[in-house]
This record gives structure tokens, C-alpha cells and sequence, in this order.
């Protein structure tokens, strides 16, 4: 058997997360909730350490869900009728996502609760405008986020390649916005265009995406990249 290379590795890897979120009720509770949560730890005085635990405890639940459904898909491949022992297995991974859940929930607790006692951030946006790497991260974020969005409304492409929007015009037309946004240079401006455009030339000659996709795709990375500078920097 042929060895997958690296992007359809990543591509099979997106088309799992997202048949989970697509087919799974639980699966779309855990990302809202844990989105909920990491956007309260945003305004809350967390240190790195708390930051990371809560991130951790959010990933293993996700993590447990999808391997829940693998488990589930399994069984129903190989079961053809009931079966205890298929019963047993499905019961167990869905244990293993209830004690996951559990445990994110007291580690929860015990971050959360003290720091909702303590004074709520009120500098945050401007700890993020005084450190631009921290806003190209949230930028960079948000676009991969909103591409695979916009891929799977359209219903066609993979997550590296094809689809409505082009997640490589995406970023690299958000990048030439944030250079300028950054530097107020017209010279870096120019010439960072000029890369994104090149980029996207690149995606249609390769004829990953079409000139529309790509259109979509670096209007998606402008105008978030807006949205975003035009909301930190004027909060």
C-alpha cells in the first residue's frame, strides 16, 4: 500500500474532524463549550501554566469523542446483528468521553472559579495591540477557521486544496493587509501584495482553485484582517 503523503494525510485527518462535527450532537456541544471557554480565558488574569491545562483538558475531550465515533464506526462495520460485546465497546468509549468530560470539568473549576474572583483584565486588548505577534496569531486563527468553514459550505475541495474559498490567497492577502496595517509603509505594502498575488497565481496555474475561488478566498483575508485590527485597535 501506497504511503500517504503529508497534505493527504492532513486532508483525510479534516475530512474525520469534520464528518465528527457534522454527524455527532455531543461533538458540537464540546467545541461550543470549549470556544465559550477559551474566549471567558481571554478576559480572565490566567497564567500560562492555567492557559495551557485548560487547553489540554479541551483537547482530550474532543479527542475522546472522535475516537468514540471511530470506535462506534467500527463496530457497526463489523457487528451485523446485536451483540453484547458490541454493546460493551460502544458503552466503554462513550465512558471514556464521560470521565474525560468529568475531569475537564474540575480542572475547570479550580482555574476558573479563583480567577472569576480576581479582577477581570481590563488591558487585554491592549496588551494584544502592544504585541503584534499576538494579533497575526489570532489572524491566522480566524482565517483557517473561517476557510474550512466556507470549504465545507461549498461542499467541494479538500482543506488543502480546492474548495470555494483559497485558504492560501486567504493568507496570504490577510498577511499583505496586516504588513500594512502594521508598518503604514506604502513601499511594504506594495510588495507584500505582490507576494500575495503571486501566491495566488501560483494556486490557479497549479489549477488547485479557479479564479473566483481565489477571489473569495483573498477577500476573506482582508476583510477579516480589518475586522480584526479595526477591533483591537479601537477598543
Amino acid at each position: 500500500m501506497r504511503k500517504p503523503r503529508f497534505t493527504e494525510s492532513l486532508n483525510n485527518a479534516v475530512a474525520g474532524i469534520t464528518y465528527v462535527l457534522k454527524t455527532e450532537r455531543n461533538m458540537k456541544i464540546h467545541v461550543i463549550i470549549g470556544f465559550c471557554i477559551l474566549l471567558m480565558c481571554l478576559w480572565l488574569d490566567l497564567e500560562r501554566t492555567e492557559l495551557a491545562i485548560i487547553i489540554l483538558v479541551i483537547t482530550i475531550v474532543i479527542v475522546a469523542e472522535i475516537i468514540n465515533t471511530a470506535v462506534e464506526a467500527v463496530v457497526n462495520l463489523l457487528s451485523i446483528s446485536e451483540h453484547p460485546l458490541a454493546k460493551i465497546a460502544k458503552d466503554v468509549a462513550a465512558g471514556g468521553v464521560l470521565v474525560a468530560s468529568l475531569g475537564a470539568c474540575g480542572c475547570g473549576y479550580l482555574i476558573l472559579m479563583p480567577a472569576i474572583k480576581r479582577p477581570v483584565m481590563t488591558d487585554v486588548f491592549t496588551r494584544i495591540k502592544e504585541h503584534f505577534p499576538h494579533l497575526i496569531f489570532i489572524i491566522v486563527v480566524l482565517l483557517l477557521i473561517s476557510v474550512a468553514i466556507v470549504k465545507h459550505l461549498g461542499k467541494n475541495g479538500k482543506f488543502t486544496q480546492g474548495g470555494l474559498a483559497s485558504g492560501h490567497a486567504a493568507l496570504s492577502f490577510g498577511a499583505a493587509t496586516a504588513i500594512f496595517l502594521i508598518t503604514q509603509n506604502t513601499t511594504a505594502g506594495v510588495l507584500s501584495l505582490a507576494l500575495a498575488l503571486l501566491v495566488t497565481q501560483s494556486r490557479i496555474e497549479a489549477k488547485f482553485h479557479k479564479i473566483y475561488e481565489t477571489i473569495i478566498g483573498g477577500l476573506l483575508g482582508i476583510l477579516l484582517t480589518l475586522l480584526i485590527f479595526f477591533f483591537f485597535l479601537n477598543s
